[in-house]
């Protein structure tokens, strides 16, 4: 059992019960809003207009960057506060307006608004686990993060639905801002560290993360890395449509999954002496193999590539722990919150981006082809990460950027 040590050492600690719950539900608070934000304008208006409030509601997710500026420079108390209050009032507005069937106006600028406004809480409970833990236990707690995002775009969907056929058409959105509600709470009842300061000759670049070469390389990995996955994601739906089996691209998908949350676990609990070994270059390339090995796999019989999709899903959970390892260990103590902020927007982007690209490809050359452009794309972004970690040293001469301060970035 001493596999399981560095978990059973995790849930030791003091306080971790309650920062394990405000991590739980700011992971299933996304999974729930969106779908919950779309079935409660669709059930007044239609599904047209409700995909138009969900797009204006995710445009404001652009913002999160200058939110975790705003982390960095007061600390989270002074930001999450009044951005849950603005957050519970703005949602108030929406479902109010729309059980009333007010103007189309309001609920757009609402929706822009309640995203605008949402705490962001994702990204400090990442901050928690750096005050947390140290060493081989930040990775331990990291890969239980990445687990619970896993499940949480999983479960979230599926809760917010059950709600709102169960119970009502607001139902989702109150089980949403109950979530942030309360993990915000639990966070703000935690003693907080004081926000970094700078000596009075230091002058913050004004670009902040954007101004240091190494945190934008690895903004630029981040981009590569998740538009690969998206790649990933698009082609199981596409082979199971070339083949005439629609439930087969849930069952790949869910195999990818399952895969990914047990490779995150194992990655946890792996000695420092292997853990350490495991960086973001090295999983990514591990990823981009198994891709190749799913490519060849969709040719063979089904059964074979559902092992492959497994397979190459172990890969997938320790690449998400190696990405916020890496921006931890990068990025200085005074960027913290926004350095990961960017790369959550660089994922989105990323995202996007390998939806708009995967779409085309699958369509004119089919789903083997799709996936080994996701192979590309992985070591594109394993190419990228290596640079960044090999610029490390030399980090101290760009604009903004303290080595020592950013080692420390996760101890408390």
């Amino acid at each position: 059992m001493r596999f399981l040590s560095p978990y059973r050492e995790l849930f030791s600690l003091p306080r971790f019960g309650s920062s394990l719950f405000a991590a739980v539900a700011a992971k299933l608070r996304p999974g729930i809003s969106s779908l919950a934000l779309l079935l409660e304008v669709a059930h007044y208006r239609g599904f047209d207009q409700a995909a138009v409030v969900v797009s204006v509601s995710a445009l404001a997710g652009a913002t999160l960057p200058l939110r975790g500026r705003l982390v960095d420079r007061y600390g989270y108390p002074l930001v999450l506060a009044p951005a849950l209050v603005a957050y519970l009032v703005t949602l108030a507005v929406l479902v109010l307006n729309e059980s009333t069937r007010g103007p189309f106006a309001v609920t757009l600028v609402s929706a822009f608004l309640s995203g605008l406004s949402a705490p962001p809480i994702q990204i400090v409970t990442r901050l928690m686990w750096g005050t947390l833990t140290t060493g081989t236990l930040r990775t331990t707690v990291l890969s239980l993060d990445a687990m619970l995002t896993d499940v949480g775009f999983i479960v979230g969907p599926t809760i917010a639905a059950f709600l709102v056929v169960v119970v009502a058409p607001w139902a989702g959105l109150a089980a949403s801002a109950l979530l942030c509600a309360c993990s915000t709470l639990l966070l703000l009842s935690r003693r907080p560290p004081k926000p970094p300061k700078r000596e009075s000759s230091e002058k913050r670049h004004w670009l902040g993360p954007l101004g240091n070469q190494v945190l934008r390389r690895t903004m630029a990995a981040a981009v590569s890395f998740f538009l690969g996955v998206r790649a990933i994601e698009l082609a199981f739906p596409a082979w199971a449509q070339q083949h005439h089996a629609p439930l087969m691209s849930g069952v790949l998908l869910s195999c990818m999954s399952v895969g990914s949350v047990g490779g995150g676990l194992i990655r946890g609990a792996l000695p420092e002496r292997w853990s350490a070994k495991a960086t973001l270059p090295v999983t990514l390339v591990v990823l981009c193999l198994g891709t190749l090995l799913v490519a060849a796999a969709s040719f063979s019989w089904t059964a074979v590539l559902i092992a492959a999709a497994a397979v190459m899903g172990i890969a997938l959970g320790p690449s998400f722990v190696a990405l916020w390892v890496m921006a931890s260990d990068l990025s200085p103590a005074d960027m913290s919150a926004e350095t990961l902020s960017w790369i959550s927007s660089c994922m989105s982007l990323g995202g996007s981006v390998g939806a708009a690209v995967g779409s085309v490809v699958a369509a004119a050359a089919g789903p083997a082809s799709l996936l080994v452009v996701s192979a590309v794309a992985l070591a594109t972004a394993s190419w990228l990460a290596h640079l960044a970690i090999a610029a490390r040293p030399a980090a101290d001469q760009l604009p903004g950027v303290d080595v020592h301060q950013a080692v420390k970035a996760g101890e408390p």
